[in-house]
């Protein structure tokens, strides 16, 4: 999975409905179209995502996407690796602490530590 495709993805899991090429180009708009048509096929083809209707964008028509649970495999996999990378070079307590800061709202940072600390019991629980 390259950046690109992290772009577009990202974009359309953040959104919560499906979208349009158009809708992705309007949420970044630092995207080139004809670069944004090219991963979305290749999106397509791999199953990552996969037509959620057809709309309108403008006066044409076009199709909205959606990611599958093919994307998110993907994106676990893409993280798992990259977590082993970076884990040679930043301690995993600074990482986990880094991460948390990206949510700028103290609720929903205490809820996410909340969330973190079930699925470390349930881990726990499953595997020692």
């Amino acid at each position: 999975m390259n950046q690109r495709e992290l772009d577009v993805l990202s974009v359309l899991g953040k959104s919560g409905h499906p979208m349009s090429l158009a809708d992705i180009l309007e949420a970044r708009p630092d995207l080139i179209k004809s670069t944004v048509a090219a991963v979305l096929a290749k999106l397509l083809k791999e199953g990552m995502i996969e037509v959620a209707g057809i709309g309108y964008s403008g006066r044409s028509i076009c199709r909205t996407f959606r990611p599958t649970e093919a994307a998110k495999e993907a994106a676990l996999k893409y993280l798992t690796e990259s977590y082993d990378n970076i884990c040679s070079i930043v301690p995993k307590s600074d990482l986990i602490a880094s991460i948390l800061k990206l949510n700028q709202d103290p609720e929903a940072r205490r809820m996410e530590i909340e969330q973190l600390k079930i699925a470390l019991k349930e881990w726990e629980k499953n595997n020692f």
